[in-house]
């Protein structure tokens, strides 16, 4: 079997990009794999590095495209189809459509693309949606997100819901489940103790794990523990995380109410700016409780990595797969502060053990990485 050139258009900064390619990266006697960004996603140095160390080789930054800007997108039109025909890759690989897959409208090389939650879910079907003077531009960039996705040798998603999204949305007839998955048995084998950040030692915390941006509804779950007895937040401190990709001015307001929540309640909080890999589940791994609220959401790691955790999990009222959230964690009855603030009450004082031991056994079964990439190895091998 020849050695394959893999081509991800994707996110550098992204944890779950990089679980993607660094799978497949560090096979090297298997995969050449290349990354393309566009310059609306930062690298830092230590990011480069990273990538760098994980055999995963960042080409030259492209501008995206825009139809405000003609000029600026047919130089980077130009560009894209001359780094392809350099690299010559046997697939490319686009992870999460928006606006990544409209790339594929410019190159016949075998394709695949990826969804995973809220571009499929949310961004592309309101294309359809909108109304008003900007609805045919609206309408092109539909038409375009669809070519691409019928161009496509392969579709996946992350969750049941995005397979019957894409089916609905384009009529594609066979998009595939493959999840980002999470290593498992890495998880269950090891207590992470040296990965616990020192704020975090010798507390008893509740954890927030999505990045402070609005889509994660952070402001709903302070609406919450604004609403919790004071039995349950003597002893307990909230743990939020800023994120890099985070909304500048969505944190600084949670950052107030956190503030005034301290003065009036006595609450108690701490907001990490990022964690790695090892410390997001040694977090999980001694957490108190894990919770969770965005608007949708596709099969999220988090919640797959408290599962495998065996940390208490609570997530919001929305499509979960039922083979990996049915019976495995509390289930919000509505998405409201309300809600939430009896559920934490509930988990706080009484979580069911039997969630525990239901959440380990279905995220070994259904949310395991190297089960889940096999499966991606399969159609790379496909395409060969």
């Amino acid at each position: 079997m020849k050695k394959q050139k893999i081509l991800y258009i994707a996110n550098g900064n992204s944890i779950h990009d990089v679980k993607w390619m660094s799978f497949f990266s560090t096979q090297n006697e298997r995969y050449t794999c290349f990354l393309l960004c566009d310059t609306m996603c930062e690298l830092n140095a230590q990011t480069k590095s990273t990538l760098a160390e994980l055999n995963i080789h960042l080409v030259e930054q492209i501008s995206p495209l825009s139809i405000k800007r003609l000029l600026r997108s047919w130089r980077a039109i130009r560009q894209f189809k001359k780094m392809v025909q350099d690299i010559k890759p046997d697939v490319i690989h686009v992870l999460f459509a928006t606006p990544n897959a409209l790339w594929l409208n410019f190159t016949n090389t075998p394709s695949i693309i990826t969804t995973r939650g809220s571009d499929i879910l949310r961004v592309i079907p309101e294309l359809k949606a909108q109304n008003g003077i900007k609805k045919p531009y609206f309408m092109y960039l539909f038409f375009r997100f669809k070519k691409a996705f019928k161009k496509a040798q392969f579709c996946t998603g992350t969750s049941q819901l995005q397979v019957r999204s894409m089916k609905t949305t384009f009529s594609l007839p066979e998009p595939i489940l493959i999840r980002t998955g999470v290593d498992v048995k890495k998880i269950i084998g090891s207590d992470y103790k040296l990965f616990l950040p020192k704020k975090l030692q010798g507390i008893s915390y509740v954890i927030s794990p999505r990045f402070m941006s609005p889509i994660y509804r952070i402001d709903m779950q302070l609406d919450a523990i604004e609403k919790l007895s004071d039995h349950t937040i003597k002893d307990l401190t909230f743990v939020f995380i800023r994120g890099v990709q985070y909304d500048a001015a969505y944190y600084a307001t949670q950052l107030k109410r956190l503030e005034s929540l301290k003065k009036e309640k006595g609450i108690k909080s701490i907001v990490l700016e990022y964690l790695s890999q090892d410390e997001i589940v040694a977090v999980l791994k001694h957490a108190h409780l894990c919770v969770m609220t965005p608007q949708s959401d596709g099969t999220p790691n988090s919640a797959l990595e408290a599962m495998a955790a065996s940390c208490p999990l609570i997530v919001p009222n929305l499509p979960y797969d039922d083979d990996l959230f049915l019976g495995t964690c509390l289930m919000l009855n509505e998405n409201t502060a309300e809600s939430l603030a009896i559920a934490i009450e509930t988990a706080i004082d009484n979580y069911p053990e039997g969630l525990i031991i239901h959440a380990s056994k279905q995220v070994l079964a259904n949310g395991d990485r190297t089960n889940e990439m096999q499966k991606l190895t399969d159609l790379y091998d496909s395409m060969d």
